[in-house]
């Protein structure tokens, strides 16, 4: 009996959980075991966003080049077999225009004037020698000339024969004709005076050769010749001088970079193993270009010579341009087709714009058209936005406080 009674309470409580079920409302159960759905806002992507402004730009271009004599004198001679008898300069010596460099054998040379000497009183010997003939040679034209006319006087009166006259006629000839050979003796040996004359004047010429004299103030760069040496006129100057001491830089660039630069330009130029550039300009620009290697060369002058030596290789930094513009980073160009553009942030949109550029310097770019200052655009090229695309526009830092 208690078994049975305990049987038909379990049933009822299991149709009163029935009952219960089948009562209550269907979504009492779904709301408990269902949460309400969230509520999501999309917002645009952050792009970070950088202003155009105005700025100072200074374009810098670089060259390469050497070291070289602005101007440069040789100092030698044109004497031949002579031999070097005394230096008095060598290389890195500072000398005075008109300074004896080197002092040549002069002893053959003198024993030539010598010899000239000799034969120039010769030859005035002989010109006295003609002139005195000359003078007998007068007296003897004018003895034949009387005796010609007495002759002639004779054969007119019949008392002289024909032969008498004719020896007279020939003695007035033979008389003229040694006349006119002492006249032509005195001559030649008077032009024989000025050849020797002439070759002295070489000689002493020689002479002054054989002191080698700077042509020019200036620094001694290179000396060939050697004590007891023989000089040559075909081996070369004795001596280079960089007149002055001035040096250059003798500089290379490409020739779309030569119409950008003009004479006078600034120049800083740093020579190899210097720490402190020296300052220059450019003092000439080559009009030829290098047909094989396209490159073009500049001259540039420098201020202060003292730290730096011919041959040394240097690098010039040129202020190429200088002025005030409106400016993005370089990174924010985009190009297509060759031709630049700029993506501008405008009320949360992007606009790609074409834009013109202009100098680069330290990493910026001028725009000469395009935007303005103060213009929002993407600062990094390339981000994956297209034209029309809202953004939310994020500057300076505040993009690295967004970043997870």
């Amino acid at each position: 009996m208690t078994v049975r009674k305990t049987i038909i309470g379990a049933f009822a409580i299991l149709l009163a959980a029935s009952i219960a079920y089948t009562v209550l409302p269907e979504n009492v159960f779904a709301a408990a075991e269902t949460p309400a759905e969230e509520i999501v806002i999309q917002t645009p992507p952050a792009i970070r966003v950088v202003a155009a402004a105005q700025r100072e730009l200074v374009e810098h271009l670089s060259v390469t080049g050497t070291i070289v004599a602005r101007e440069e004198a040789a100092a030698g001679t044109d004497l031949n077999g002579l031999t070097v008898l005394k230096l008095n300069a060598d290389q890195g010596d500072r000398v005075k225009k008109g300074d004896v460099l080197a002092v040549l054998d002069r002893s053959s040379l003198e024993t030539q004037l010598a010899q000239m000497d000799a034969s120039r009183a010769q030859a005035e010997a002989n010109i006295a020698q003609m002139e005195a003939q000359i003078a007998d040679s007068e007296v003897g034209v004018r003895q034949a000339k009387e005796g010609l006319a007495r002759s002639k006087t004779l054969q007119a009166k019949g008392v002289a024969a024909k032969a008498q006259l004719d020896n007279a006629v020939n003695a007035f000839d033979s008389a003229r004709a040694r006349l006119g050979a002492a006249q032509k003796a005195v001559v030649a040996s008077q032009a024989q005076l000025a050849v020797i004359d002439a070759q002295k004047k070489n000689i002493s010429l020689q002479l002054g050769k054989t002191d080698v004299k700077a042509p020019a103030d200036g620094l001694v760069l290179a000396r060939s010749a050697t004590l007891g040496g023989i000089v040559s006129a075909a081996a070369g100057p004795l001596f280079r001088i960089a007149i002055d001491g001035e040096f250059e830089l003798a500089a290379t660039v490409a020739e779309t970079a030569l119409p950008r630069l003009k004479a006078d330009m600034p120049v800083a130029v740093m020579p190899a193993g210097s720490d402190t550039p020296i300052a220059g300009n450019i003092r000439r620009i080559s009009p030829e270009v290098d047909q094989r290697s396209r490159l073009g060369t500049l001259y540039i002058s420098i201020a202060d010579s003292s730290d730096v030596r011919v041959g040394n290789f240097a690098r010039g930094e040129i202020e190429a341009v200088r002025r005030n513009g409106v400016a993005v980073p370089e990174g924010a160009v985009t190009f297509r087709n060759q031709k630049p553009f700029l993506q501008v942030v405008r009320d949360g949109k992007v606009n790609t714009v074409p834009v013109t550029l202009g100098a680069r310097a330290e990493g910026y770019v001028e725009v000469k058209s395009g935007v303005t200052a103060g213009d929002e655009v993407i600062e990094r090229a390339g981000t994956f936005v297209a034209d029309g695309d809202m953004v939310t526009p994020v500057r300076g830092d505040v993009m690295g406080a967004l970043k997870p």
